[in-house]
């Protein structure tokens, strides 16, 4: 059997210690080349994320007919790439675009109800190989990808693996719901997990987005002030050079620790918080910082829709902040998070 380093806890499993072959992980090895291509053997993709649905679609693509099967866990839905993204002439009249779409998201979020705004966005925009999925960590996937993952993938198991042990001279996969699996042996086990809140996550240390002589920012999902990293290292060294990053009460959002205790909220929040924090630079920075901002998603539409879709921005958010600021105070509250101004 080859495996790569699935961990059980902050261990790693008997049977993997005693098994482990190889390091198959998308970080350590092509699926599409070299031995685990050359291979005829099932797959098991472990994880159901991003990670996971690109190496099953790369698998399904390059080898038609093998077996690949994906352990899901909860599943996960997408930005489906063909509605935020659309090719053709649908850029001049079709597809949600991310601000109107974010705006709209955060409107119906109140800091309490983060089941009712995402059941909003995966209705309107999400797509998912995954029967059930719920969680949500701004992926995307296009409609012709979730097919052939759904038509490609043997077994989709809606399960987690716990550990994976040798028995009776073949491997068996326990799984976090009491069922087990036992694989064909010489299968290959790919691991697709923990590259967002993983381990690594847990290792993160918090430190302010901003030291406390306003000379240093720090691009953090530990305190973000931003949707993306990209976002929030645009934003800060913009501040900085202006001399405003000290003066501006900036919301930052513990990313790790939310999502560790609500997925679901933790993407509310960081879209709240995203606009909130955009709303308090739009009134203080020059124009040109969010004009010439060249990672706006909606420059992928013609330009008359984009500069629209600032307008609208423009429009929304001397009504929306005190909204924005409430939920994020509410996040605070029930999740004993850091969510709010450097303190």
């Amino acid at each position: 059997m080859r495996m790569g380093t699935l961990y059980h806890g902050d261990r790693l499993g008997p049977g993997l210690f005693r098994s482990c072959l190889a390091d198959v992980h998308p970080n350590g090895c092509d699926v599409r080349t070299g031995e685990i291509a050359e291979s005829s053997a099932p797959v098991w993709v472990i994880g159901g994320g991003k990670t996971a649905m690109d190496t099953a679609h790369a698998l399904i693509s390059a080898h038609p007919g093998r077996e690949v099967n994906v352990l899901a866990g909860s599943g996960t839905f997408f930005t489906c790439r063909d509605k935020a993204f659309p090719t053709g002439a649908k850029r001049w009249w079709g597809g949600a675009r991310g601000i109107p779409t974010f705006l709209e998201w955060s409107r119906r979020f109140d800091g309490t109800n983060e089941r009712d705004a995402m059941d909003w966005y995966r209705a309107t925009v999400g797509i998912t190989p995954t029967d059930g999925a719920r969680n949500f960590a701004f992926g995307l996937l296009s409609e012709a990808e979730a097919q052939t993952i759904r038509s490609g993938v043997t077994d989709m198991v809606s399960d987690h693996l716990v550990d994976a042990v040798d028995r009776s001279g073949g491997v068996e996969l326990q799984l976090r719901s009491g069922a087990t699996r036992r694989i064909e042996p010489g299968s290959w086990l790919v691991n697709c997990t923990g590259y967002l809140f993983g381990e690594q996550s847990q290792r993160r240390t918090y430190e302010p987005y901003m030291s406390a002589d306003g000379n240093v920012g720090v691009i953090s999902t530990r305190a973000a002030i931003a949707l993306l990293p990209s976002f929030g290292g645009y934003y800060l060294s913009h501040l900085m050079m202006l001399g405003q990053l000290g003066e501006l009460p900036l919301y930052e959002l513990d990313g790790d620790e939310l999502a560790k205790q609500s997925r679901e909220a933790w993407a509310c929040a960081a879209v709240t918080t995203h606009l909130y924090n955009l709303s308090l630079i739009a009134d203080s920075a020059p124009r040109e910082v969010l004009s010439q901002n060249r990672l706006n998603l909606d420059l992928w539409y013609p330009p008359h829709r984009y500069i629209f879709g600032g307008m609208q921005f423009a429009r929304a958010y001397p009504r929306q902040r005190d909204h924005w600021r409430l939920a994020l105070d509410r996040v605070q509250e029930r999740f004993d998070v850091r969510c709010g101004p450097i303190v």
